[in-house]
């Protein structure tokens, strides 16, 4: 019955929501549902097997290879299509981790206060000095190659930021009037955390997911670039643009172009569904469009 209640009531802020936030909503869940369709049964609609090499190196794209083939012969479309199931994998691990302890972190030193709180932030702060894709190199380098280490680093270097956030929600939650008429009736603060502070996190927390693997997806991209990321022979789109950037001016654009858009398509699609999402679930948005 809760899920069905709160379903009804996300249809009711969508009619409330401006055209332009529907058409991101509409847009952005679009592109997301494509690459998960790629994460659920790429292995089943790819033509080839992506880890399989042949004789047929630098092809351009053609009726038997889409997106045509790399430097070891291995078709591109099915390379990409199932890195999708990495990439996004990996990210979506880097993004729940990062905001389950930004979630634990953040409001309990915003609720708590005190000795916790300065402790809390102190740490945050020396981590938050480090621009967010420098700490998570650094994450990579020390954790090493791997998936799991690479959504490890993410995860990390996202902590500080989603924690600054919840921290300054719980802040102004925990000031309202009515949590003061709660702690004199008597109410508990693990009662007060449960149905009065922790509604004000569901729609930022829908928000925030959809935007962090938007910047999960681009930094393990960026990652695999600069060869920290997913190690070979596995899919990979940063691995794969950084493969083909030595043939690109040689004229085999396919090898750039082609990681570029699935990297383009996810930027484009979580962002877009972040921006719907927000516009149509935070009344102020709503107002200010």
């Amino acid at each position: 019955m809760g899920i069905r209640i709160r379903w009804e009531n996300f249809v009711k802020l969508y009619k409330l929501a401006p055209f332009s936030a529907k058409g991101n909503f509409l847009v952005g869940l679009f592109f997301v549902s494509l690459l998960v369709i790629f994460v659920l049964f790429g292995p089943y609609i790819v033509p080839y097997n992506p880890l399989t090499m042949s004789d047929s190196e630098l092809v351009p794209p053609s009726l038997e290879h889409f997106m045509g083939t790399d430097v070891l012969g291995r078709d591109l479309f099915s390379r990409m299509v199932v890195g999708t199931r990495y990439s996004l994998g990996a990210s979506f691990f880097a993004t729940l981790i990062g905001l389950i302890i930004g979630l634990l972190l953040g409001s309990s030193s915003g609720f708590f206060g005190g000795k916790l709180d300065r402790l809390l932030v102190l740490l945050m702060d020396s981590l938050y000095v480090f621009p967010n894709f420098i700490l998570m190199l650094i994450m990579a380098i020390v954790l090493g190659q791997g998936i799991w280490q690479s959504a490890l680093a993410i995860a990390i270097g996202g902590i500080p930021g989603r924690f600054r956030m919840i921290r300054s929600l719980t802040i102004s939650v925990k000031e309202r009037g009515f949590i003061e008429a709660e702690r004199v009736l008597g109410a508990s603060n693990w009662h007060i955390i449960r149905y009065h502070i922790t509604p004000y996190y569901l729609s930022v927390l829908f928000v925030q997911l959809s935007l962090g693997m938007a910047r999960g997806s681009l930094s393990l991209a960026g990652l695999g670039f600069l060869g920290l990321g997913i190690p070979p022979p596995t899919p990979d789109w940063g691995a794969e643009l950084n493969a083909g950037r030595p043939f690109y001016l040689s004229g085999h654009w396919w090898l750039v172009i082609f990681p570029g858009i699935f990297v383009l398509i996810a930027m484009i699609g979580f962002n877009l569904l972040s921006e719907g999402l927000d516009t149509i679930m935070n009344p102020t948005m709503r107002r200010l469009h």
